[in-house]
Protein backbone atom coordinates (compact mmCIF):
# COMPACT_ATOMS: atom_id res chain seq x y z
CA UNK A 1 0.00 0.00 0.00
CA UNK A 2 1.34 3.36 -1.16
CA UNK A 3 2.75 5.38 2.28
CA UNK A 4 0.16 7.71 3.57
CA UNK A 5 -2.77 6.75 0.84
CA UNK A 6 -6.13 5.34 1.86
CA UNK A 7 -7.68 1.71 1.39
CA UNK A 8 -7.26 0.88 -2.50
CA UNK A 9 -11.45 0.00 -1.81
CA UNK A 10 -11.59 3.97 -1.82
CA UNK A 11 -9.39 4.48 -5.20
CA UNK A 12 -11.36 2.19 -6.92
CA UNK A 13 -14.23 3.90 -6.91
CA UNK A 14 -12.99 6.53 -9.78
CA UNK A 15 -13.71 3.56 -11.78
CA UNK A 16 -17.12 5.02 -12.30
CA UNK A 17 -17.13 8.44 -11.97
CA UNK A 18 -13.97 9.09 -14.02
CA UNK A 19 -14.32 9.87 -18.36
CA UNK A 20 -13.96 7.08 -20.54
CA UNK A 21 -10.68 7.20 -22.71
CA UNK A 22 -11.79 8.64 -26.35
CA UNK A 23 -9.88 8.86 -29.12
CA UNK A 24 -8.00 12.11 -31.25
CA UNK A 25 -6.33 11.89 -34.75
CA UNK A 26 -2.98 12.43 -35.24
CA UNK A 27 -1.49 15.55 -37.56
CA UNK A 28 1.60 16.68 -38.96
CA UNK A 29 3.37 19.62 -37.27
CA UNK A 30 1.93 23.04 -37.30
CA UNK A 31 2.23 25.76 -39.66
CA UNK A 32 3.89 27.85 -36.79
CA UNK A 33 6.22 24.92 -35.33
CA UNK A 34 9.51 23.90 -37.24
CA UNK A 35 11.37 20.97 -35.87
CA UNK A 36 15.54 20.69 -35.91
CA UNK A 37 16.68 17.04 -36.20
CA UNK A 38 19.46 15.35 -34.76
CA UNK A 39 20.99 17.89 -32.56
CA UNK A 40 23.76 16.21 -30.03
CA UNK A 41 23.19 17.25 -26.04
CA UNK A 42 25.82 14.97 -24.66
CA UNK A 43 27.56 11.53 -24.40
CA UNK A 44 27.18 8.60 -23.07
CA UNK A 45 29.44 5.39 -22.48
CA UNK A 46 28.09 2.01 -24.34
CA UNK A 47 29.93 -1.54 -24.62
CA UNK A 48 32.60 -1.67 -27.63
CA UNK A 49 34.72 -4.83 -27.46
CA UNK A 50 37.39 -3.28 -29.47
CA UNK A 51 37.62 0.07 -27.48
CA UNK A 52 40.72 -0.35 -24.38
CA UNK A 53 38.22 0.27 -22.15
CA UNK A 54 35.49 -2.50 -23.54
CA UNK A 55 33.37 1.06 -23.96
CA UNK A 56 33.03 4.04 -25.96
CA UNK A 57 31.29 7.09 -25.57
CA UNK A 58 28.27 7.51 -28.11
CA UNK A 59 26.73 10.67 -29.32
CA UNK A 60 23.42 11.47 -27.85
CA UNK A 61 20.35 13.22 -30.16
CA UNK A 62 17.58 15.37 -29.96
CA UNK A 63 14.57 17.07 -31.93
CA UNK A 64 13.79 20.48 -31.50
CA UNK A 65 10.43 21.35 -31.74
CA UNK A 66 9.73 25.17 -31.62
CA UNK A 67 7.05 27.70 -32.23
CA UNK A 68 7.93 30.15 -35.28
CA UNK A 69 5.45 33.15 -34.11
CA UNK A 70 6.68 33.85 -30.69
CA UNK A 71 10.11 35.50 -30.09
CA UNK A 72 12.98 33.54 -29.83
CA UNK A 73 13.79 34.44 -25.87
CA UNK A 74 12.83 33.51 -22.69
CA UNK A 75 10.38 30.85 -24.13
CA UNK A 76 9.20 28.02 -21.72
CA UNK A 77 10.64 24.90 -22.49
CA UNK A 78 9.53 21.13 -22.31
CA UNK A 79 12.74 18.18 -22.47
CA UNK A 80 10.35 14.90 -23.98
CA UNK A 81 11.64 11.69 -22.72
CA UNK A 82 9.66 8.38 -25.02
CA UNK A 83 8.84 4.83 -23.54
CA UNK A 84 10.08 1.49 -24.84
CA UNK A 85 10.65 -0.40 -21.30
CA UNK A 86 14.30 0.84 -22.11
CA UNK A 87 14.42 -1.60 -25.22
CA UNK A 88 13.26 0.47 -27.51
CA UNK A 89 11.36 3.50 -28.32
CA UNK A 90 12.43 7.16 -30.41
CA UNK A 91 12.64 10.69 -30.59
CA UNK A 92 10.28 10.10 -33.57
CA UNK A 93 7.72 8.44 -32.38
CA UNK A 94 4.56 9.80 -33.81
CA UNK A 95 2.51 10.28 -30.75
CA UNK A 96 5.25 12.10 -29.20
CA UNK A 97 6.06 13.77 -31.65
CA UNK A 98 1.86 14.82 -31.30
CA UNK A 99 2.11 15.94 -28.37
CA UNK A 100 5.31 18.22 -28.57
CA UNK A 101 3.78 19.70 -31.58
CA UNK A 102 0.69 20.70 -29.59
CA UNK A 103 3.22 22.39 -26.48
CA UNK A 104 4.89 23.80 -29.50
CA UNK A 105 1.92 25.62 -31.31
CA UNK A 106 0.96 26.82 -27.80
CA UNK A 107 4.27 28.72 -27.00
CA UNK A 108 6.77 25.49 -26.01
CA UNK A 109 10.20 24.80 -27.04
CA UNK A 110 10.47 21.04 -27.24
CA UNK A 111 13.05 18.89 -27.23
CA UNK A 112 12.50 15.38 -27.48
CA UNK A 113 15.79 13.06 -26.87
CA UNK A 114 17.01 9.39 -27.68
CA UNK A 115 18.44 7.72 -25.02
CA UNK A 116 21.35 4.73 -24.39
CA UNK A 117 18.56 1.91 -24.66
CA UNK A 118 19.32 -1.95 -23.42
CA UNK A 119 20.93 -3.39 -26.65
CA UNK A 120 23.69 -0.26 -26.11
CA UNK A 121 24.61 -2.07 -22.97
CA UNK A 122 25.85 1.34 -21.15
CA UNK A 123 27.92 0.48 -18.04
CA UNK A 124 26.53 -0.64 -14.58
CA UNK A 125 28.59 0.84 -12.09
CA UNK A 126 27.50 -1.09 -9.19
CA UNK A 127 26.33 1.67 -7.18
CA UNK A 128 22.58 1.49 -7.84
CA UNK A 129 20.68 -1.90 -7.63
CA UNK A 130 17.96 -1.23 -5.93
CA UNK A 131 15.82 -4.13 -6.98
CA UNK A 132 12.72 -3.06 -5.79
CA UNK A 133 10.31 -6.25 -4.89
CA UNK A 134 7.08 -3.82 -6.70
CA UNK A 135 9.99 -4.10 -9.71
CA UNK A 136 10.17 -7.53 -10.16
CA UNK A 137 6.39 -7.17 -11.85
CA UNK A 138 7.51 -4.98 -14.40
CA UNK A 139 9.23 -6.19 -17.74
CA UNK A 140 12.39 -4.35 -16.98
CA UNK A 141 15.30 -5.97 -18.61
CA UNK A 142 18.32 -4.34 -17.04
CA UNK A 143 19.25 -1.81 -14.26
CA UNK A 144 22.09 -0.71 -15.96
CA UNK A 145 19.73 0.62 -19.12
CA UNK A 146 17.31 2.23 -16.29
CA UNK A 147 20.37 3.74 -14.46
CA UNK A 148 21.84 4.82 -18.21
CA UNK A 149 18.64 6.18 -19.09
CA UNK A 150 18.09 8.41 -15.80
CA UNK A 151 21.78 9.94 -16.74
CA UNK A 152 20.83 10.68 -19.91
CA UNK A 153 17.53 12.86 -19.06
CA UNK A 154 19.84 14.73 -16.93
CA UNK A 155 22.45 15.38 -19.06
CA UNK A 156 19.79 16.38 -21.74
CA UNK A 157 18.78 19.11 -19.04
CA UNK A 158 22.18 20.15 -18.12
CA UNK A 159 22.92 20.78 -22.10
CA UNK A 160 19.37 23.04 -22.37
CA UNK A 161 20.06 24.87 -19.11
CA UNK A 162 23.93 25.38 -20.19
CA UNK A 163 22.40 26.75 -23.75
CA UNK A 164 19.43 28.17 -22.65
CA UNK A 165 20.83 31.47 -24.98
CA UNK A 166 21.54 29.61 -28.12
CA UNK A 167 17.63 27.99 -27.72
CA UNK A 168 15.76 31.16 -27.04
CA UNK A 169 14.72 29.77 -23.58
CA UNK A 170 14.20 30.65 -19.49
CA UNK A 171 16.44 28.69 -18.06
CA UNK A 172 13.99 29.07 -14.61
CA UNK A 173 10.92 27.50 -16.99
CA UNK A 174 12.28 24.17 -18.19
CA UNK A 175 10.05 21.10 -17.25
CA UNK A 176 10.19 17.70 -18.08
CA UNK A 177 7.79 15.19 -19.75
CA UNK A 178 7.92 11.36 -20.19
CA UNK A 179 5.84 8.55 -20.64
CA UNK A 180 6.47 5.41 -19.99
CA UNK A 181 10.09 4.11 -19.12
CA UNK A 182 10.65 8.23 -19.98
CA UNK A 183 8.11 9.03 -17.03
CA UNK A 184 10.34 6.99 -14.64
CA UNK A 185 13.30 8.37 -16.06
CA UNK A 186 11.31 12.10 -15.68
CA UNK A 187 10.88 11.63 -11.87
CA UNK A 188 14.33 10.25 -11.16
CA UNK A 189 16.04 13.30 -13.01
CA UNK A 190 13.46 15.73 -11.60
CA UNK A 191 13.80 14.69 -7.82
CA UNK A 192 16.95 12.99 -7.04
CA UNK A 193 19.92 15.04 -5.60
CA UNK A 194 22.04 16.77 -8.79
CA UNK A 195 24.95 14.54 -7.83
CA UNK A 196 23.10 11.43 -7.95
CA UNK A 197 22.93 9.83 -11.48
CA UNK A 198 25.05 12.56 -12.55
CA UNK A 199 27.85 9.90 -14.59
CA UNK A 200 28.20 6.63 -15.35
CA UNK A 201 30.13 5.39 -12.62
CA UNK A 202 34.06 5.75 -11.45
CA UNK A 203 35.95 4.70 -14.35
CA UNK A 204 34.08 6.59 -16.56
CA UNK A 205 34.68 9.96 -16.41
CA UNK A 206 31.84 13.01 -17.48
CA UNK A 207 33.06 14.79 -21.13
CA UNK A 208 33.15 18.21 -21.23
CA UNK A 209 29.87 17.81 -23.39
CA UNK A 210 27.76 17.10 -20.81
CA UNK A 211 27.90 20.18 -18.99
CA UNK A 212 29.25 18.72 -15.63
CA UNK A 213 28.16 21.36 -12.40
CA UNK A 214 25.23 22.73 -14.35
CA UNK A 215 21.65 22.41 -12.03
CA UNK A 216 19.66 19.66 -13.97
CA UNK A 217 16.71 20.22 -11.48
CA UNK A 218 12.83 21.05 -13.48
CA UNK A 219 10.54 23.62 -12.92
CA UNK A 220 8.08 20.98 -13.19
CA UNK A 221 7.15 17.51 -14.09
CA UNK A 222 4.89 15.77 -16.34
CA UNK A 223 4.42 11.72 -15.44
CA UNK A 224 2.19 9.25 -18.24
CA UNK A 225 1.90 6.02 -17.12
CA UNK A 226 4.99 5.92 -15.21
CA UNK A 227 6.60 5.12 -11.83
CA UNK A 228 9.04 6.17 -9.15
CA UNK A 229 9.86 2.07 -8.10
CA UNK A 230 13.22 2.65 -8.72
CA UNK A 231 13.45 6.54 -7.00
CA UNK A 232 10.85 5.74 -3.66
CA UNK A 233 12.63 7.74 -1.73
CA UNK A 234 13.44 10.85 -3.97
CA UNK A 235 10.19 12.74 -2.73
CA UNK A 236 10.67 15.46 -0.87
CA UNK A 237 9.38 19.47 0.43
CA UNK A 238 10.18 21.94 -1.79
CA UNK A 239 10.37 19.03 -5.21
CA UNK A 240 8.80 20.25 -8.56
CA UNK A 241 5.10 20.02 -9.26
CA UNK A 242 3.76 16.71 -10.27
CA UNK A 243 1.52 15.81 -13.17
CA UNK A 244 0.02 12.35 -12.92
CA UNK A 245 -1.85 10.66 -15.76
CA UNK A 246 -2.57 6.92 -15.86
CA UNK A 247 -5.06 4.96 -17.59
CA UNK A 248 -6.62 2.60 -14.78
CA UNK A 249 -6.91 -0.45 -17.31
CA UNK A 250 -2.91 -0.47 -17.78
CA UNK A 251 -1.65 -3.87 -17.08
CA UNK A 252 1.98 -2.93 -18.09
CA UNK A 253 2.33 -0.50 -14.93
CA UNK A 254 -1.05 -0.98 -13.01
CA UNK A 255 -2.40 2.50 -11.85
CA UNK A 256 -1.00 1.48 -8.14
CA UNK A 257 1.68 3.12 -9.19
CA UNK A 258 0.10 6.49 -10.16
CA UNK A 259 -1.53 6.28 -6.52
CA UNK A 260 2.16 5.60 -4.96
CA UNK A 261 3.11 8.87 -6.63
CA UNK A 262 0.48 10.43 -5.29
CA UNK A 263 0.74 9.38 -1.56
CA UNK A 264 4.53 10.30 -1.77
CA UNK A 265 3.62 13.53 -3.08
CA UNK A 266 1.27 14.36 -0.27
CA UNK A 267 3.71 13.39 2.84
CA UNK A 268 6.06 15.27 1.07
CA UNK A 269 3.76 18.59 0.30
CA UNK A 270 4.56 18.36 -3.44
CA UNK A 271 1.83 19.94 -4.99
CA UNK A 272 0.42 17.40 -8.10
CA UNK A 273 -2.53 16.92 -10.05
CA UNK A 274 -3.61 13.45 -10.92
CA UNK A 275 -6.05 12.34 -13.86
CA UNK A 276 -6.63 8.56 -13.40
CA UNK A 277 -8.73 7.71 -16.85
CA UNK A 278 -11.60 5.18 -16.83
CA UNK A 279 -10.58 2.52 -19.82
CA UNK A 280 -7.66 3.69 -20.44
CA UNK A 281 -4.75 1.82 -20.72
CA UNK A 282 -0.92 1.10 -21.22
CA UNK A 283 0.09 4.24 -23.58
CA UNK A 284 -3.05 5.90 -23.33
CA UNK A 285 -2.43 8.74 -26.03
CA UNK A 286 -5.76 9.38 -26.94
CA UNK A 287 -7.48 9.40 -23.85
CA UNK A 288 -9.07 12.12 -22.21
CA UNK A 289 -10.11 13.58 -18.80
CA UNK A 290 -13.48 15.61 -18.69
CA UNK A 291 -13.26 15.87 -21.99
CA UNK A 292 -9.62 17.37 -22.07
CA UNK A 293 -6.70 15.40 -24.29
CA UNK A 294 -3.07 15.11 -22.97
CA UNK A 295 -1.82 18.19 -24.59
CA UNK A 296 -4.06 20.34 -23.30
CA UNK A 297 -3.93 19.02 -19.73
CA UNK A 298 -0.60 19.50 -19.90
CA UNK A 299 -0.60 23.09 -21.28
CA UNK A 300 -3.08 23.92 -18.65
CA UNK A 301 -0.14 22.15 -15.67
CA UNK A 302 2.49 24.17 -16.83
CA UNK A 303 0.63 27.43 -17.31
CA UNK A 304 -0.46 26.62 -13.52
CA UNK A 305 2.83 26.02 -12.28
CA UNK A 306 5.13 27.47 -14.39
CA UNK A 307 3.90 30.34 -15.54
Amino acid sequence: MPPGSRSLGLYVTLLFVLPLAAGCPRSPLSDNVMRTSDIVYGMGYVRDDAADSGYRLQKLYFDLLEPTDIPATSRPAVLMIHGGSFMRGSKTDENLVAVANGLAEAGYVCFLINYRLDGDNPPHPGLWDPAPEEAKALDIPSLAAVRAAFVDAKTAMRHIRANSTVYGIDPARIAIWGESAGAFAALAAGLTEPEEFANDGEGFPVPPENNPGVNPRPAAIVECWGSAVFTPNAFEPGDPPIMIFHGLNDTTVPFIFALDIQARCQQAGIPYRMYLIRGGEHGCWDCEYDGKDLTTLTIEFLRDFMP
